[in-house]
């Protein structure tokens, strides 16, 4: 806890120049605690809790993605990422940081405590925005400290001397009680912020860079909500952000691999004269564009060492993004391609690649004499192909496989908009609607779903037009089509037309896919459905696990793997169904990990954390 205290005695001084060196710093010497009673000077600090944030990018990712079951480690991976991939890891692992976090709360405290907050602008109160977003990072960072550790100190006041440090009676509190301290209690309490846009959207230099790494309120309230079990409060905060936004579930679909089409055997009339005919293949949800994979926050790390903080993820798959080619004749090309390692540290997993190859892929004929003719293709989920570039014969390897999102400039991705609809969907199902959940995945939530009769419940129906009121008002405006955009389910972005044509008949059916995982959770875990009195924990469970698998199709490799199965396992020891068993979570997780051969038994929930450094 001592090293906290360096984030602030410490202080680093800031100069802004361009967006690419944006939060760039000079570490070599210590100045005055900084005056934050004037805008200018609170922006300066709060790009230094900015950087704090960046400075755990690479921490928050291997936590994530090592301890999940979407990559693996390789014969040239370091003793660190082994132990984090097989829950050896002591304090001493490098990767295993509380003070990158407890670095980030302690600025964000130091700012709450000085913060002139009654500044204003005629009516416009010109800090609110501002003090908002450093209650969201502090949210963000002990949100991490409680996934991590479990129970953490839970430190509000600003620690700025050693006395400070070693006099703190700061209480240990778990992920429950930290979020009704932050969420609900108090002047500082989140919900007081609630639908407040983001700052510097006006004439600040490097706005949209900033705004980049901003956390919504409402998004990290529904975070918290969601972590905490409180599902219902999960989902206000949710929906208040995507009607407040607009925020569709968007029309991507990644682009399909059609170079074995000849070999699936199927009528001529629907094999396609072109690329792009028969499939719609015109989104890839991995694009350096927004626009495209819906992005809310994310963290651009500087694009070398000079410009501030960089990141070593991208060389750990393999990927040397910060490698400068010595030949001045070699083209762009050359020297892109010159990055790639054969010496790669982070592989995606055999998990991975079969969740993602035994996917069906939804189609809808467009030829002549078959229009509007469904069908499904055992081609896998299209989502792992955008994903993963494979590049031929390097090394003297056939085959090598390289995560398309870092050999762009590195970003750690936080949350996206299909954050926010999947983990609303995770709230409806928790709340008994599992109906509305897998809407979300299949169809999307719009007014179509009020004249369905073969899965959505009339109790849905009142959800989503009463206290949810997607499909009536304003919400049907926006989320229908009738104003401009329309939803559409997720499922669809990696296996096209989930939703059809006719969208009640796509041949992704609820019915067929919750028996198919109800046939896979009896078989892994020896535990029978049939006739339950507790049908509908049955049903919640199985759209839950079909949610975890939607979750590695659409956010593998963006560090946040491990934070949710870890949640969902949680949630599955407080509440499964009857005959399942109290620990039902701790087996669940246990049995997605198997393959990586943990030394701790994760059916025990203590063993789920890392020591305490």
């Amino acid at each position: 806890m001592k090293k906290i205290i360096f984030s602030v005695i410490c202080m680093m001084t800031l100069f802004v120049s361009s967006c690419s060196d944006m939060l760039d710093v000079e570490t070599s010497r210590e100045v005055e605690l900084p005056s934050i009673g004037q805008a200018s000077d609170s922006l300066f600090y709060v790009l230094g809790i900015m950087q704090a944030v960046q400075q755990a990018a690479d921490a928050y990712y291997i936590q994530n993605e090592m301890r999940g079951d979407l990559v693996d480690v390789t014969v040239h991976s370091d003793l660190n990422l082994r132990e984090m991939a097989n829950f050896s890891a002591t304090a001493s692992n490098k990767y295993d940081s509380a003070y990158v976090y407890y670095r980030i709360i302690n600025n964000c405290n130091y700012y709450i405590a000085n913060r002139d907050t009654t500044l204003y602008d005629g009516t416009y109160n010109v800090t609110q925005s501002e003090y908002a977003t450093v209650l969201a990072f502090r949210a963000w960072a002990y949100l991490q400290l409680a996934r991590n550790y479990g129970k953490v100190k839970f430190v509000t006041k600003p620690l700025t001397s050693l006395s400070d440090i070693e006099n703190d009676k700061s209480e240990e509190l778990g992920i429950k009680e930290i979020v009704a301290r932050l969420a609900d209690e108090g002047n500082t309490a989140l919900r007081r912020y609630s639908g407040l846009d983001l700052p510097y959207g006006n004439g600040v230099i490097g706005s949209d860079y900033i705004r980049s790494m901003c956390i919504p309120v409402d998004v990290i309230l529904g975070e918290l909500y969601l972590e905490a079990g409180r599902y219902a409060e999960a989902a206000d905060y949710y929906f208040k952000y995507l009607l407040k936004y607009k925020m569709v579930a968007s029309d991507q679909r990644s682009p399909v691999e059609l170079s074995n089409m000849w070999d699936l055997n199927l009528p001529n009339d629907f094999l396609p004269e072109s690329s792009g005919q028969w499939f719609s293949n015109n989104f890839s949800l991995i694009s350096t564009s927004t626009s495209l994979d819906g992005r809310i926050t994310y963290l651009p790390m500087a694009l070398n060492k000079f410009k501030g903080v960089t990141s070593e993820i991208p060389k750990l798959f393999g990927f040397d993004y910060y490698l400068t080619s010595g030949d001045e004749d070699a083209t762009t090309d050359e020297k892109y391609q010159a990055k790639f390692m054969d010496e790669q540290q982070i592989v995606p997993s055999s998990a991975y690649k079969s969740l993602a190859n035994n996917s069906l892929y939804y189609y809808t004929s467009r030829f002549a004499g078959h229009e509007n003719e469904k069908g499904a293709l055992s081609i896998g989920d299209q989502r792992a192909k955008a994903r993963v570039v494979q590049r031929s014969n390097v090394g003297g390897v056939d085959t090598m496989e390289y995560q398309r999102l870092f050999t762009y400039a590195p970003q750690i991705i936080l949350y996206r908009s299909s954050t926010v609809w999947l983990h609303l969907a995770e709230a409806f199902n928790r709340m008994g609607y599992p109906d509305a959940a897998f809407a979300i995945l299949k169809d999307g939530l719009t007014t179509n779903l009020l004249a369905d009769t073969t899965y959505i419940t009339d109790g849905t129906k009142e959800l989503l037009t009463g206290r949810y009121p997607f499909l009536t008002g304003e919400g049907a405006s926006i989320f229908s089509g009738t104003g401009g955009a329309r939803n559409y389910g997720i499922h669809r972005h990696g296996c096209s037309d989930a939703s059809g044509i006719d969208g009640v008949y796509s041949l992704y059916q609820m019915d067929t896919e919750v028996l198919r995982k109800l046939d896979e959770i009896e078989s892994m875990f020896e535990v029978t459905s049939a006739g339950s009195e507790d049908s509908l924990a049955v049903i919640v469970n199985a759209v839950e696990d079909l949610l975890c698998d939607e979750y590695a199709m659409e956010f593998a490799f963006e560090g946040c793997r491990y934070a949710d199965l870890m949640r969902l396992a949680r949630h599955k020891n407080e509440s499964s169904p009857a005959g399942y068993g109290t620990n039902f979570g701790g087996r669940w997780l246990a049995r997605k990990l198997a393959f990586k051969n943990p030394v701790k038994n994760l059916e025990d929930e203590q063993n789920w954390y890392l020591p305490m450094k």
